[in-house]
């Protein structure tokens, strides 16, 4: 699978990486602050006491027993809140996806591709472009989304949504997201606690990675290649500044260059280059 790497996907690969780390770096961090507070078992000293340097430490202010305690169980609430961020910034992406199909001439569901909803998006892209996301990916977005729901808008418990989505579940699937997340949300009624962790972390990571990496493939045959070329020189222009103000063989061999490194899946030839660099002018 070979991604053509167009601005938006940088940039979209440039957040979630950062989003990624900066996860992990706070589940470490809890980690090791956990780790840290052993040294303090029994004191009864409050926790400002012990590091008054710390920024914002008042307001943890505790003993160092229930720090530990909040800490070991701070992946319950980072994913809470890292999920429903890690699902926002594929759905932003997703929709940057749309604009670029509606720009190219195929007509979608609505006008404005902001009104296009989420449990719709991917199958969106399908129809403008006749292909397929992969089924299993696709079931997982769709149950970290509904978990996602439950925890906005159903008060953290489980809705007949949710429910009727895990009912459905088939085998390969549930399988996929075990071996990503370490356990199976299946067992759970309506009614229950919807619970995140690092595991559910993991899986929204490893699916909207995947995802975006679809999209991108089902786009490279939907736009035409006038349309490819004409993006290539967008980008090399915003990239790199007065180059179409350059002598025509140097701005010519300095947009190739930038399409051979950036969209090399799709092969663009000197001609269309050039043809889209005069449409450029």
């Amino acid at each position: 699978m070979k991604t053509v790497r167009f601005a938006e996907y940088r940039q979209y690969e440039q957040i979630r990486t950062r989003a990624n780390n900066a996860v992990m770096g706070l589940l470490a961090g809890a980690g090791m602050a956990a780790h840290l507070l052993q040294l303090t078992e029994g004191s009864d000293r409050l926790l400002s006491e012990i590091f008054p340097n710390v920024p914002h430490i008042r307001r943890l202010d505790m003993k160092s027993v229930s720090a530990r305690a909040i800490l070991t169980s701070g992946d319950v609430h980072l994913g809470a809140m890292t999920v429903p961020y890690v699902l926002g910034i594929h759905e932003d992406f997703i929709k940057t996806c749309l604009g670029m199909l509606q720009r190219a001439g195929h007509t979608l569901s609505k006008p404005d591709v902001r009104y296009i909803k989420a449990w719709t998006q991917h199958e969106e892209i399908e129809r403008a472009t006749g292909g397929n996301f992969s089924p299993v990916e696709l079931q997982q977005f769709h149950i970290l989304r509904l978990m996602r729901n439950c925890s906005i808008h159903a008060g953290g418990l489980v809705d007949a949504d949710l429910a009727k989505h895990l009912a459905s579940w088939d085998v390969t699937s549930e399988a996929s997201w075990v071996a990503r997340a370490g356990r199976s949300p299946r067992s759970v009624q309506l009614g229950d606690q919807v619970e995140f962790g690092h595991g559910e972390i993991v899986a929204s990571l490893a699916c909207t990675k995947a995802l975006a990496r679809e999209a991108n493939v089902l786009l490279q045959p939907a736009l035409s290649r006038e349309a490819w070329a004409d993006l290539v020189v967008e980008d090399a222009v915003g990239e790199l500044p007065g180059v179409l103000k350059e002598p025509p063989p140097q701005r010519q061999r300095r947009i190739k260059g930038f399409a051979r490194f950036h969209y090399l899946p799709l092969t663009l030839t000197e001609t269309e280059i050039s043809d889209a660099i005069m449409r450029a002018i």
